[in-house]
């Protein structure tokens, strides 16, 4: 009796498989199908109609990469799909020759309405803020390369002997806030190596970030930029720092704590091309949230920060760029 039903048993499972295959089949034929017949649509459509097309079908690809129920595996192949799309590039500004373009930035260094110190470091620069005791701005370049991050993380962050402020890593113990890094250790490392490395655990590189921002988006973007990006993009440069509001509050230390956090993420689109994105996080950023829903243009991180950033490009391509508002990460 036992082999009995071990063969009907197997005998179900044939024909469910069986069942399967023919639908998958029939799936394939169908989309095999709809593909042949938007593309004939597509090729007797205007520019104007095939860019629209394309907007869309970016649009419903990003909400399947959005969704928290897909993989890693999944989400890159669909981000390539997304790639192989050329509205996929954005709005793209053509700029005359640009300078200022160095190792850490592109257009200049930020100007700042208060003062700053200028540190410079291996893998990126900082414009530290001596009465908040936190980096007003951090920039730093990533490009692709054939480096691994291998170096092993330090025990404790070290106060940067450079500034008058002298935060060490003692100075958030029991805060309540993680020391969360500007200018991120993994990319840095990745890019530049372990003395680079090590030198993003300088206190002069840390702010005051909740737990839940600095280990999860905020993460998930540096993540974002510093694997997909560089890779895709070849060469990138980013400038982050805090966004703070009054009345600002403080550590006991004195440390001041940020209301929220920017990034604005530069690519140079060869030829004579750059394209722009920028990110607000909020401090009390919800996980749930996607990314996209806190894209903003780089004229609002301007307003919230009061910084002056890509100050050397002309001022028609600066207007222009700081005013596009990207519809969705790359």
């Amino acid at each position: 009796m036992a082999i009995k039903r071990k063969v009907k048993r197997r005998v179900r499972q044939l024909g469910m498989i069986g069942r399967l295959w023919r639908n998958c089949k029939l799936l394939v034929l169908l989309c095999l199908v709809a593909a042949v017949a938007y593309g004939f649509w597509y090729s007797k459509q205007d520019a104007a109609t095939q860019r629209r097309s394309q907007e869309q079908i970016i649009v419903g690809l990003d909400f399947l990469i959005e969704l928290k129920a897909t993989n890693g595996d999944v989400d890159e192949i669909l981000n390539w799909v997304v790639q192989q799309i050329p509205a996929s590039l954005g709005n793209v500004i053509a700029v005359a020759d640009v300078e200022g373009a160095d190792r850490y930035t592109f257009a200049g260094v930020p100007v700042s309405a208060r003062p700053v110190k200028l540190l410079k470091n291996k893998g990126y620069i900082v414009g530290y803020d001596e009465t908040l005791r936190n980096p007003a701005w951090v920039a730093y370049r990533l490009e692709r390369g054939e480096g691994a991050a291998t170096s092993e993380r330090p025990e404790t962050f070290e106060a940067d002997r450079r500034t008058r402020a002298r935060v060490d890593h003692y100075d958030y113990s029991n805060s309540g806030y993680d020391r969360g890094h500007m200018a991120p250790n993994y990319a840095i490392d990745l890019v530049f190596g372990e003395r680079a490395q090590k030198e993003t655990f300088l206190m002069s590189n840390i702010v005051p970030q909740k737990p839940e921002l600095n280990q999860r988006p905020w993460k998930d973007l540096e993540q974002t930029v510093a694997n997909r990006y560089v890779r895709d993009y070849e060469e990138i440069w980013v400038i982050t720092g805090p966004i703070y509001r009054e009345p600002v509050s403080r550590l006991r230390s004195g440390v001041a704590v940020p209301s929220a956090f920017f990034k604005v993420i530069v690519d140079v689109v060869e030829p004579a091309g750059v394209r722009a994105l920028a990110v607000i996080l909020e401090q009390d950023v919800a996980d749930s949230s996607k990314m996209s829903q806190h894209l903003v243009t780089i004229d609002e991180v301007e307003a919230a920060t009061g910084l002056d950033l890509l100050s050397m490009l002309d001022d028609e391509s600066e207007a222009a760029l700081e005013a596009d508002l990207s519809k969705r990460l790359w």
